[in-house]
């Protein structure tokens, strides 16, 4: 074992992290071309050679695709020709969008190597009989007409939902789902959370039993305590989170303590402090480094999300506490500080019988919030105000209304907080 930021590394994992940036600098284009640089000291510690280096964005890699990031010893038009790798779109906002060269083959050792970290994952078979809940424009299969489920099979994995907008979910596709899980018994049950609780609403109202599979985990979002407390109506198996992207893979996964920790085995994770005049010591940007895809070298990419550090002892490499929530989805209180989603939905939890919300600053002190919920309207909306004025200030403006229903953004995903101007969250490094 090895010291590395404060935390402890496998052995080989300094070796991993230095053959990953020789490599990048010598043999990617994009890294000789504008990195190579920085590398002043190629015989020193990763740690000291890594903090010189840049961040790679997604702007960059729009600059330098198609094959800016493909190891130079790698023919990659004959890869996609041999379908080895494939074009994938990544689901973000106008700003976010990348196109990947996407290698399924380093997906799913990705994946396989995260499993190890979670005791309950670990005891699984994989490839796992597993049944899919997301909007269809993050995976699966998309179409407007009703599948049958036959159709919505590929392989071990059982699709729930075909619709790109769950505006079109009714009574027919929630109880579609309810009796497709039933009949198809899965060991796990990847959600988005927020969808999963949406159907497990309904399921509760009318009272539908539910199979509960081995394990239930979740993509696509962060879960919100609103909706975990819905989905643990339903079932009663473990509930475990994956977080990574479609750049990174899989980067930590959930441990029997509900701590994310680091896939050692497939990734290196950089910890960013945010500047001290936000007030949260703890809290900071990662920026992550991929080892085992030659086609899309991955070096210190900003993964654009806050984490919560652990400061108790690890031996498994790098543990947050929890993620905090996308960087460009922050808040701020009228001093300044920072409120990250992971804190306002830690609040609204408070709320007896909301179903959803969403948070939006306007500006340095003007609030709107949308909430729905099942019944007491009236109750609902004044612990809002006294919830916002505790978390925001109590001199901020709050426009707070209780609407019908809340959908997710263009991207299938939910987006509960933001604000409405430009910020930037600048690290210590």
């Amino acid at each position: 074992m090895n010291p590395v930021n404060n935390f402890m590394y496998p052995d080989g994992y300094e070796y991993s992290c230095n053959y990953l940036l020789d490599h990048a600098l010598c043999h990617v284009p994009f890294y000789r071309e504008h990195w190579r640089k920085y590398d002043l000291d190629p015989q020193g510690s990763a740690d000291a050679r890594y903090a010189r280096m840049p961040i790679l964005t997604k702007a960059d890699m729009r600059s330098c695709f198609p094959y800016g990031l493909v190891s130079e010893e790698l023919d990659a038009e004959q890869g996609l020709k041999d379908n080895r790798i494939e074009y994938t779109f990544t689901s973000g906002t106008s700003g976010e969008k990348v196109i990947n060269l996407w290698n399924q083959e380093w997906w799913h050792a990705s994946e396989m190597a995260s499993w190890k970290l979670n005791p309950v994952l670990s005891r699984l078979s994989y490839p796992p009989r597993q049944a899919t809940l997301a909007s269809s424009l993050n995976v699966g299969i998309s179409c407007e007409e009703n599948l049958p489920m036959d159709h919505r099979i590929m392989g071990n994995l059982l699709y729930l939902n075909e619709k790109a907008n769950i505006i079109c979910w009714n009574d027919y596709h929630l109880e579609r789902m309810a009796r497709e899980l039933n009949e198809y018994r899965p060991a796990v049950l990847e959600a988005n959370p927020s969808l999963l609780a949406r159907a497990c609403r309904y399921w509760i109202s009318k009272d539908i039993h539910v199979f509960s599979p081995d394990v239930i985990t979740f993509t696509y979002e962060l879960p919100s305590q609103v909706s975990l407390k819905f989905i643990r109506q339903v079932f009663d198996c473990p509930l475990v989170s994956s977080y990574g992207t479609t750049e990174t893979g899989f980067v930590m996964e959930t441990d029997e303590h509900g701590r994310y920790v680091q896939n050692t085995e497939e990734c290196r994770i950089d910890y960013l402090p945010l500047n001290e005049k936000y007030g949260i010591p703890d809290i900071g940007r990662i920026v992550v480094s991929t080892f085992h895809n030659p086609w899309s070298v991955i070096v210190r990419f900003d993964v654009g999300d806050l984490v919560r550090i652990h400061h108790g002892e690890s031996h498994r490499g790098f543990i947050a506490d929890r993620i905090e929530g996308r960087t460009s989805n922050s808040t701020f209180a009228a001093d300044g500080t920072l409120v990250t989603t992971a804190m306002t939905d830690d609040a609204m939890a408070e709320i007896d019988n909301l179903t959803d919300y969403d948070v939006t600053q306007a500006d340095q002190d003007t609030y709107r919030v949308n909430i729905t919920v099942l019944k007491q309207e009236e109750a609902a909306l004044k612990k809002t105000e006294m919830i916002m004025k505790h978390l925001y200030g109590e001199h901020g403006i709050y426009e707070i209304k209780a609407v019908k229903d809340l959908l997710p953004g263009p991207a299938g995903k939910y987006r509960r907080t933001h604000a409405e101007f430009d910020f930037e969250l600048e690290g210590e490094n």
